[in-house]
C-alpha cells in the first residue's frame, strides 16, 4: 500500500476513479457530473488544496482531502456559526478536511490513518473536519485517538443530519 500526494491535474484526471471510492463511501451525490463540477473541481481550485490517495498497485482505494478554508465559503461559515465568533476565531482560518474514503476492503489496517497523517503533516494552523457524533463509529475514534476534539455541532446543508465538529492543533 503506497499513501501519496497526487497533484492537481492527476486529480482532474483520475476524478472517474476517484468518484468510485467517493460514491462507494458516501453514496450522498446525485451524480458523477454534479459531485465533479459542484465539490471536487471547485475544490481543487482553493487554497492549499491537498490531495492524498492510498494505492493498491495503481488502484485508488483510499482519498482524503482538503484546503484552506476562507471566509464566504458554506464550511468555513456554518462552522463560525456553529462555535461562535469567539471560538471560531481560535480555530479559523484552518485548514478543512473535507472527505477521508477507504474502500471496506482496506479498512481497519491503518489505511485510514495513514491517509490523515499525510494530509497534517506539515500543517502550521488548526485543522478541522465534521464527521459523525456517534463515539462508536470507527471514524471517530480514529480521530479522537490522534489528538481531535470536539469544539461543537452543525447541521449539514440537506438538513439530513446532524454533525460534530472536531478540531486539532500541530
Amino acid at each position: 500500500m503506497e499513501i501519496r500526494y497526487l497533484a492537481d491535474e492527476e486529480v482532474r484526471s483520475r476524478a472517474a476513479e476517484i468518484w468510485g471510492v467517493y460514491d462507494s463511501v458516501f453514496g450522498d451525490q446525485p451524480s458523477y457530473a454534479d459531485w465533479l463540477e459542484g465539490m471536487l473541481l471547485r475544490h481543487v481550485a482553493r487554497d492549499d488544496f491537498r490531495f492524498a490517495a492510498a494505492l493498491e498497485g495503481d488502484r485508488i482505494v483510499g482519498i482524503a482531502w482538503g484546503y484552506i478554508g476562507a471566509a464566504g465559503q458554506y464550511y468555513t461559515d456554518s462552522v463560525r456559526e456553529a462555535l461562535g465568533d469567539e471560538l471560531a476565531d481560535q480555530w479559523q482560518p484552518a485548514f478543512e478536511i473535507v472527505e477521508l474514503a477507504v474502500l471496506p476492503a482496506y479498512r481497519r489496517a491503518g489505511t485510514g490513518r495513514s491517509l490523515l497523517h499525510i494530509m497534517t503533516r506539515g500543517l502550521e494552523r488548526p485543522a478541522l473536519l465534521s464527521t459523525w457524533q456517534d463515539e462508536a463509529d470507527p471514524a471517530v475514534r480514529l480521530y479522537r485517538s490522534e489528538g481531535w476534539r470536539t469544539l461543537g455541532t452543525h447541521t449539514k446543508a440537506d438538513g439530513s443530519r446532524t454533525m460534530q465538529i472536531m478540531g486539532w492543533r500541530p
